[in-house]
């Protein structure tokens, strides 16, 4: 096996990436790449010196700087595909469980998904919105009724993807295949939003102009987007903040609480695994858990010597 170094390995996958439109997970490569530059010193070093103990160090270097838990697993688990991928290509050695000492999952200390209610003005409720409000709440109810899909997968879908009422398209993060029978509710707000430019091949116009920096435009929309959904949250007077992400984690939390099977819900969702859509619930199972908590102490405060 011939020596390949990481720095020099990580570069041409960004290359890669770049090449093919995965412009997100490029920008995580490349930040994961900066901070292993800083680890290294600007020195390179081959896979068999990527080990155990090395890992360990650097996940400290993270900790010692103040990164949360969650921005030293997406490090470390950036790393991880990387290290898989060369052993792949034969590039580097396969090392058992050579990531086992490593945190690699993932917290949610936030609660994301907003309740049923909170939901419904969504959809139902018509206040005063200007257009731009307007249209960002239609997007949001929309990635909704899609079964919780990630923004980038609804700016990057094609006329072509809509056939009659179902779509089918390529999770752009995965690039697994999903089909989605499109509803009533749904095939009227594509209706209201649908791009009125004949020569974009998108379905909305979210990336208006095509083959030039999409992933700037998609994430400057995603920024207005969020920011416009704030206005509607304030308008309608809703507790929750609202974002795009708000929606796939409300459609999950839903999905849940009506006992769907976590299986299930993890392939309408297109996830790698099962393991992958618990992240969702975590929050749900907390506030179930601090729920019960408090009853027992009421029950506690309440029973008679």
């Amino acid at each position: 096996m011939k020596k390949v170094f990481l720095i020099q390995f990580m570069e041409g996958l960004i290359e890669e990436l770049v090449r093919v439109q995965r412009d997100g997970t490029a920008h995580v490569y490349r930040s994961t790449l900066n901070r292993l530059r800083g680890f290294m010193k600007g020195e390179d070093m081959t896979f068999h010196q990527l080990t155990s103990e090395w890992l360990m160090r650097f996940e400290r270097e993270l900790l010692a700087d103040q990164l949360t838990w969650n921005t030293i697993s997406t490090y470390m688990r950036t790393l991880r595909s990387v290290y898989n991928q060369a052993v792949e290509c034969d590039a580097a050695p396969y090392v058992p469980r050579l990531f086992s000492k490593i945190y690699t999952g993932v917290e949610s200390k936030v609660k994301r998904a907003v309740r049923p209610e909170t939901m419904r003005k969504l959809m139902m409720e018509n206040p005063a919105l200007d257009s731009k409000q307007v249209f960002s709440r239609d997007i949001f109810v929309l990635l909704f009724l899609f079964r919780g899909m990630s923004f980038v997968d609804l700016a990057y879908l094609r006329r072509c993807d809509l056939q009659g009422n179902v779509i089918t398209y390529r999770r752009h993060k995965t690039g697994r295949q999903l089909t989605i029978a499109v509803e009533k509710e749904a095939m009227e707000i594509i209706r209201r939003n649908e791009n009125a430019d004949p020569e974009s091949p998108f379905l909305f116009p979210i990336i208006k102009r095509p083959g030039r920096r999409e992933y700037k435009q998609y994430s400057n929309m995603l920024r207005s987007l969020n920011y416009r959904l704030l206005q509607v949250a304030h308008t309608l007077k809703l507790k929750e903040r609202i974002s795009t992400y708000t929606a796939r984690h409300t459609w999950a939390t839903t999905a849940i609480r009506q006992n769907f099977n976590p299986s299930l819900i993890c392939d309408a969702m297109g996830h790698s695994s099962v393991k992958v859509t618990e992240t969702y619930f975590k929050s749900f199972r907390e506030e179930d858990i601090n729920r019960m908590n408090r009853k027992i102490v009421s029950f506690i405060r309440s029973s008679d010597d």
